[in-house]
């Protein structure tokens, strides 16, 4: 199961958070789905720059939309010259029919580790028709170096102009999937270039988390039993 499936939503509701968090009934379920991917896509497309890997998206009863954007550079978004949150406010305002929106800015403490950034990274690299070769290897070199236990680069695609695709994977460590109290991140990102569009998929094995919420509540609710 674990080969098959994201490792984020493998873990979702036992390591992992929600990254959308609201009750809606089968009125609006639909609705609020459909504008939570039109907000992502938004984000992702026209905010690139900022190095966002995330998104988290709450909506409380009062008809409130909060986003939560982790940034590698808040900088991007949040400046003494240009306040780029209320430009968004109102675009995201647009796509969810006049709702009221309040966007908050999470630094990513080490972009590093974080593996949508990398993927990201080695994609920008290949459409600027560099080496797929060498752009992984400097990503593992990085990952290596921030302190990760393992990771796996994965590209796809016509790699160096060649007439037929092929995948090519780099393993680094160990990238244990199936476990699921193994803090393991992926990200995916295309790079688009003169000869087609290729694939690169990336998982950094970040170390086993110590207890869950759900088992340190475990834990103390069998110490008072006691």
């Amino acid at each position: 199961m674990g080969q098959k499936i994201r490792p984020y939503g493998f873990r979702v509701g036992v390591t992992k958070p929600w990254r959308s968090t609201w009750y809606a009934g089968k009125k609006d379920f639909g609705t609020f789905v459909v504008e939570d991917s039109k907000i992502r896509k938004h984000i992702a497309k026209n905010y690139r720059y900022a190095a966002i890997p995330a998104v988290e998206i709450e909506r409380k009863a009062d008809n409130k939309v909060t986003l939560i954007i982790h940034s590698a550079k808040p900088g991007m978004l949040i400046s003494k010259k240009t306040n780029r949150l209320s430009d968004l406010e109102k675009e995201v305002s647009l796509l969810t029919n006049g709702k009221t929106v309040d966007v908050r800015v999470k630094e990513v403490m080490k972009p590093e580790t974080d593996a949508q950034l990398a993927a990201e990274r080695i994609a920008e690299q290949l459409e600027r028709r560099g080496s797929y070769k060498r752009a992984v290897k400097r990503e593992i070199d990085m990952i290596k170096g921030a302190g990760a236990e393992g990771c796996k680069v994965q590209v796809s695609g016509r790699l160096g102009g060649a007439e037929l695709s092929r995948i090519e994977k780099q393993v680094w460590g160990s990238v244990p999937l199936n476990t699921l109290d193994a803090d393991v991140d992926w990200g995916f990102a295309q790079a688009f270039t003169t000869f087609g569009v290729l694939g690169v998929k990336v998982w950094i094995y970040k170390g086993m988390l110590k207890e869950t919420e759900e088992a340190k509540f475990g834990l103390e609710a069998g110490k008072q039993q006691a």
